[in-house]
């Protein structure tokens, strides 16, 4: 989802959906963190 989809949504639903996409990449972010040998 990106933020144009967002404002054609519902406000809470658009703001569900920006989280789980933030939460997937924190994930991501995490897991290329630990590949290079940062945060453990």
């Amino acid at each position: 989802m990106n933020l144009r989809h967002a404002r054609k949504t519902r406000p809470v639903a658009a703001l569900q959906g920006l989280l789980a996409e933030s939460a997937k990449m924190e994930q991501a972010i995490k897991a290329s963190l630990r590949g290079l040998s940062y945060g453990g």
